[in-house]
């Protein structure tokens, strides 16, 4: 996951870039390495498949 402008992150599905207080990640349970951001649209689209986690808040990822 690269951040943008210490504050915003690009979804890996669309390519919009959206504010890390927007956005979601999905993580696999078993692999804490894997985290794909994605907006609100591209979740609604895909959900949360088995064997992953979503994360809602990923404010605390915002650079100074």
């Amino acid at each position: 996951m690269d951040i943008i402008d210490g504050s915003k992150i690009e979804c890996s599905r669309c390519d919009t870039v959206v504010s890390l207080e927007d956005a979601n990640v999905l993580g696999k349970t078993n692999n804490r390495t894997y985290a794909k951001p994605l907006c609100d649209d591209c979740l609604s689209k895909v959900g949360v498949p088995k064997g992953y986690e979503l994360e809602r808040d990923v404010s605390y990822l915002i650079q100074d």
